[in-house]
This record gives C-alpha cells, sequence and structure tokens, in this order.
C-alpha cells in the first residue's frame, strides 16, 4: 500500500470541524493528481483530481467521516479517501492515454469492476448508477484485493451467501444496534433476490474483461447457480375505484395531481413524465413519444380518448420547447419530488402508502381487466417482450379470461339433452323377399 501523505487540515474530523462551509482543500498526492475535500452544511466529501497534458477529470470518491463512521465504501476517512483516489487514478490514466494500466500483483475484482463501469459510462447505459452502488457497496470491499484468476466458486457462493445473510442496507440507524437481526421469510426473499442481481452483474463485469482479454480465466469458475423461485412478483396497484380517490386526494397541489393523472394515463415511469417535453405530445395521432426509457429506447404510447384531452388541456398555448410537467415553483421534477406530495395524498386519500411506480401498475392492470393483450401491455409500458407483464400482471389475464368466458352465452345443450316423456324410437321394417 502506497504512504499516506498527511495534512493538519484534513487528517481528522476534528482538524475539518474548524473549515468554514464551501471550502475546498487540494492537497497533491504526486505529480497531476490530487485529493480534495469540500465542506458542506451536513459535512464534507471527498473529490479526486488527475490532470496529464492537457487531460483533465474530477470525481467524488465519497462522503467523508465527519458526522458518520467510516466503512471504507461511502464514507471514508482520510486514509481511505487517499487509497481510493490511488485507486481511480489508474482508471483516469487508461482514459488519458487510452491504455490500459495494471496493477501490480496481477489483475484484481476491483480493477475489473472500475473498467466494467467505464465501460457502461462510456456506452451511455442507464444502469449505471446502480451498478456503481451495487459493486461499490458488496463486490468491491468484500473481493476486490482477489485476483481474477483466484476467483473460484467456493468463493463466489461464500460471498454470494453473505449477502444474502445480512441486513438490508439502509441509511437509517437502527433503534436497537446490539439485538441479533432477524430475517422473515420475506426479507430472505428479498436478499437472495438481491444476491442474485448483483452476481449477474459481477459475472458481467468479469465476461467482459475476459472478451478485451484484460484476463486469461476460466469462466466456468465464475458459473454459480442463482437463489431459485425468489424473483416472486409483488405489484401494488390501484382500482379504478381507488385511483379516482387518489386523484381527488391530489386536488389541493394542482401540479401534482397533473403528474399523477398522467402516470395512470400513461403507465410511464417517474423519470419519464419528468423528461417529457411539450412536443412530445401528437394531438393527431393521440400518442406520447417517449424519447429515452428505462433500457434507453424509444417508444410511442397511445393514449385512449380521456387521456388525450387530458394532454392538449395540459399542452394547449405553450411552448414546444417547454417541459410538460412542472412543478408549483416552475422547477422540474427531478429525483424524490414526488415523495412528500405522494405521503400526503396517500394520508388524505386513506390509502396504504405506496410510491410513484405502482401508479405504472395501476394503469397495465386496468389494460388487462379491459381486455388488451399482453403483447400491446408490454409494448405500452416500453418491455422488448411479454415476459415482465405476464409476471407480474399474468394472473388479471387469466381472471380476465375466466370473466369472459362466465359471460359466453350457453349453446343449449342441457336443454336438448332433457327427456320429456317416453320417446319411441321407431325400427326399420324387415321386408320379406
Amino acid at each position: 500500500m502506497a504512504r499516506t501523505v498527511s495534512n493538519k487540515e484534513l487528517v481528522s474530523r476534528t482538524a475539518r470541524r474548524s473549515l468554514p462551509i464551501g471550502q475546498r482543500i487540494w492537497m497533491l498526492l504526486s505529480s497531476g493528481r490530487t485529493l480534495g475535500y469540500r465542506k458542506g452544511s451536513k459535512g464534507g466529501v471527498w473529490l479526486a483530481r488527475y490532470y496529464d497534458a492537457g487531460f483533465r477529470k474530477e470525481e467524488k470518491l465519497g462522503l467523508a467521516d465527519d458526522i458518520l463512521d467510516a466503512e471504507g465504501v461511502r464514507v471514508l476517512d482520510f486514509a481511505q479517501a487517499q487509497e481510493k483516489a490511488r485507486t481511480w487514478f489508474l482508471t483516469a490514466t487508461a482514459l488519458a492515454t487510452g491504455q490500459q494500466v495494471f496493477q501490480r500483483g496481477g489483475y484484481t475484482v476491483e480493477q475489473c469492476c472500475l473498467d466494467y463501469l467505464q465501460h457502461l459510462r462510456h456506452r451511455g447505459a442507464p444502469d449505471h448508477r446502480h451498478t456503481k452502488y451495487d459493486l461499490d457497496a458488496y463486490v468491491i470491499p468484500k473481493v476486490g484485493s482477489l485476483q481474477v484468476t483466484k476467483l473460484t466458486r467456493p468463493k463466489l457462493e461464500q460471498w454470494r451467501a453473505d449477502i444474502a445473510a445480512s441486513p438490508r442496507r439502509t441509511s437509517r440507524k437502527r433503534e436497537h444496534e446490539n439485538e441479533p437481526h432477524v430475517q422473515t421469510e420475506e426479507d430472505l426473499r428479498k436478499r437472495r433476490a438481491t444476491a442474485n442481481r448483483i452476481m449477474r452483474r459481477l459475472r458481467a463485469a468479469l465476461n467482459l474483461a475476459l472478451e478485451e482479454g484484460r484476463v486469461s480465466a476460466n469462466p466456468m469458475a465464475w458459473k454459480v447457480s442463482p437463489f431459485e423461485n425468489v424473483e416472486v412478483a409483488r405489484a401494488v396497484f390501484l382500482s379504478e375505484k381507488e385511483q379516482r380517490t387518489f386523484v381527488k386526494a391530489c386536488a389541493r397541489e394542482k401540479d401534482f395531481q397533473r403528474l399523477v393523472r398522467a402516470g395512470l394515463y400513461t403507465g410511464t415511469r417517474y423519470g419519464e413524465l419528468g423528461r417529457l417535453g411539450v412536443g412530445d405530445f401528437n394531438p393527431s395521432a393521440g400518442t406520447l413519444f417517449i424519447a429515452k426509457s428505462k433500457g434507453g429506447q424509444q417508444r410511442y404510447v397511445h393514449l385512449d380518448p380521456e387521456a388525450a384531452r387530458f394532454f392538449r388541456e395540459v399542452s394547449t398555448n405553450r411552448d414546444l420547447g417547454e417541459a410538460m410537467f412542472l412543478r408549483e415553483s416552475g422547477e422540474p421534477w427531478v429525483k424524490d419530488s414526488q415523495k412528500k406530495p405522494m405521503r400526503r395524498a396517500c394520508a388524505l386519500a386513506e390509502i396504504k402508502r405506496f410510491g410513484f411506480h405502482q401508479l405504472r401498475h395501476s394503469a397495465a392492470s386496468r389494460w388487462i381487466t379491459l381486455g388488451v393483450s399482453l403483447k400491446v401491455v408490454a409494448e405500452q409500458l416500453g418491455h422488448v417482450d411479454t415476459k415482465m407483464v405476464e409476471r407480474y400482471y399474468g394472473h388479471l389475464a387469466s381472471g380476465h379470461i375466466a370473466q369472459t368466458f362466465r359471460a359466453l352465452p350457453g349453446v343449449g345443450l342441457d336443454k336438448a339433452a332433457k327427456i320429456k316423456g317416453e320417446i319411441v324410437i321407431p325400427m326399420p321394417i324387415k321386408r320379406s323377399a
């Protein structure tokens, strides 16, 4: 491990406490490589800056341990920030020179993950942020120091089992830290599903390193069978009556009510609605154009007559380049802006608290119960096939089929089968020759 550089202003949380809010301090670690600290009102953050021959890049490393104790992943002390900065400098060097820089001691899982994240970022992958969180939280701290060539199936199985047995990560402080963690059946299912997801992401990073020739290893060592029967769909959705009740409860906040109506009419995600422009509505065709969905694909959402009237009212006499939905303050709907209005509306409607994404489930469930095919619903929601729709709403489609058959008229075979009185069937007469 490289020598830790000393700095009396940054070395401890006590020393950083006297710094004014908003101040930035940079300290040189080596030529063109500096570690920075920015003081905020609720603690500071660690930064890294790389500069070489005109190439300059800056990265946020994590939170400083000004308030929370350091755990080496999201909250870092002074020494951990330096170590993470030096690791990031390898990636920055690769970006600046276009050449792969290997760590001493072999190609590690940590470097493999960093290369994979860089690949996702260059590709513009929409899941880059969530992948980075999973790799930083679960992979790098536990198996990051291992060489890829020494990563065996038993080690991966034990690492994955530890994730499944651990409690869910949360920023909230538990009331009783010393009490043993007890997992319910549902908790265990969720943690196993999380372990499966993280394992898929690690395997994708390892396979990329193998394809690009960064390492020579046997990929069968990474083939770990996933936990079975844990990807159980538990979609929560509102009935038509509950949808009307919820929309009425949003009447006090008209800007939020418009957003909720759009979600129930279209089944689009919250982020998609936030990026929607006035010009994305085509009144003549009765469609909405979604320029960027979760999977990075574009699609058109078709509107029923009531929904088309709503979007026509919202977009009338407005600039085509303007955002379709804005908050009362004129600001756009961004990440987490909807959470407090959702809580207030649920309380007024006397409905158990749920998230904005459940409006998407509600729209899809309504379409299916009205007889819309799974394929059409999948296209409306932006899925490449019907697998996700069948997982979440397949039981509704089965119920609709049963209801359809119950409403079919009978053929009348029961009446035909009933015998009134004695029926004599004449026998054919045999004539003599």
